[in-house]
């Protein structure tokens, strides 16, 4: 049979592209039945419907975590429960990045391929200049504060501050939320409620205001895409932000960012925080495809993303075609597999690590202890943008009525949720 995979890299990224058609020919070896033919496609939440609807989807392409609870509501992505069923490599994948592909109802819906957290991101230059120890990165909100003072004090560059537009305002206020003890959405049964008028969303809203408004630790610029963050955190603009602890590769490889100067650290949590919002790639079935289309597609995707975790071969072919590519080897992650094959990973790989692993300690001892938690399950990216208004209104209008538009955004939110179901 013939599978069509997604993800394939592009011309402008030879090393990596190279690695993948190896591994194309490697597998058909291993699989003679089976032919793999790459395609470049990747997912785009304006296009996948169509994608699926046309009969073009890949067999096997990746998604977000955002996404996965959404697209198997709608069908859009096949229920490959059956296949991995006893699957004795996927039996040993971390239970805590497993969860994010089954449903309420248990079925698994794909295999996850990437994974982090959510966390504080920081310059470490901005730190060591405000007379801030990097090596001891805030556990709480009040610290962050206290250290978005500092910074301001000591530079030009912002204390805190977040991205705002784009869904990446709502994206990181659920975040904040979490850790201060609230979900956006609960489920109840067969159905979902929005929770937006809660405790923690509305002290992560009056900790934004204070840091903006009292503190006049937020800088100027409160409008910000997340790619604008990313930009402004590798130029030192800014000191303190919660992004994706998986931005090592991005911050540092294309934005040109010292890895001496990034900081990761786990994200604070407040007396009742309930943990970190988890993200990363799942790669997925199409709805169309076959039993044994999806059981090839399965072999596939175990050979291509989590070989490299069981097989020394396989992960130094990959350490070493990372660092030729001038891409980390090492960098913060979270573990696929549990925390004794991680380590065996790491020590295959030790002689290709181009990151100190050091300036991260923090972040590491979190991973087994901090809970990471999957993004609301219905309608994830529209209740995003709702909560981007009020982001933004936080941060530019001091005397914003945050009750009221609580109030209101919790009827839009479950307008939202109830179009949907």
């Amino acid at each position: 049979m013939t599978i069509h995979v997604g993800n394939m890299p592009t011309k402008d990224n030879p090393d990596n592209l190279a690695l993948f058609n190896k591994q194309v020919a490697t597998f058909q070896k291993l699989h003679p039945n089976v032919t793999v033919v790459g395609e470049e496609t990747k997912f785009d939440p304006q296009t996948f419907a169509a994608l699926v609807a046309g009969g073009s989807m890949p067999t096997t392409m990746q998604v977000p975590y955002t996404n996965i609870q959404q697209l198997a509501l709608n069908g859009q992505v096949r229920d490959i429960t059956d296949l991995v069923k006893g699957d004795v490599m996927l039996s040993k994948l971390n239970p805590a990045v497993a969860k994010q592909t089954q449903n309420a109802e248990g079925r698994t819906f794909g295999v996850v391929s990437a994974a982090y957290t959510m966390a504080l991101i920081y310059n470490r230059a901005l730190y060591k200049k405000a007379g801030l120890d990097p090596d001891a990165p805030p556990k709480t909100w009040d610290q962050v504060r206290e250290n978005a003072k500092a910074i301001s004090r000591a530079s030009d560059a912002a204390g805190f501050m977040i991205a705002t537009t784009t869904n990446s305002g709502g994206w990181i206020l659920t975040t904040m939320a979490y850790a201060n003890g609230s979900a956006i959405q609960q489920r109840e049964g067969d159905t979902v409620k929005a929770t937006i008028n809660a405790g923690g969303v509305k002290d992560a809203l009056t900790f934004l205001h204070d840091v903006r408004w009292t503190d006049q630790a937020a800088g100027k610029n409160f409008l910000m895409s997340q790619d604008d963050m990313r930009n402004a955190i590798a130029a030192g603009r800014i000191g303190q932000t919660v992004l994706g602890a998986d931005l090592y590769r991005d911050l540092v490889g294309n934005r040109d960012m010292p890895g001496s100067d990034l900081g990761i650290a786990p994200l604070p949590q407040s007396a009742s925080g309930i943990g970190s919002l988890g993200g990363g790639d799942i790669a997925v079935a199409s709805p169309k495809a076959s039993a044994s289309e999806a059981a090839a597609a399965l072999e596939w995707v175990k050979f291509r993303y989590l070989g490299r975790f069981l097989d020394k071969q396989a992960a130094v072919e990959w350490a070493e075609t990372s660092k030729a590519g001038g891409l980390p080897v090492g960098a913060p992650e979270v573990p696929l597999f549990s925390p004794e094959i991680y380590d065996r990973y790491l020590s295959w790989v030790s002689g290709y690590v181009n990151v100190d692993r050091a300036n991260y300690k923090a972040y590491f001892a979190s991973l087994g202890t901090l809970p990471i938690l999957g993004e609301p399950p219905v309608a994830a990216q529209e209740t995003y943008a709702l909560l981007d208004a009020v982001t933004q209104q936080v941060l530019t209008k001091q005397d914003a009525d945050v009750d009221a538009a609580l109030t209101q955004l919790q009827t839009d939110a479950q307008a939202l949720i109830d179009a949907t179901q």
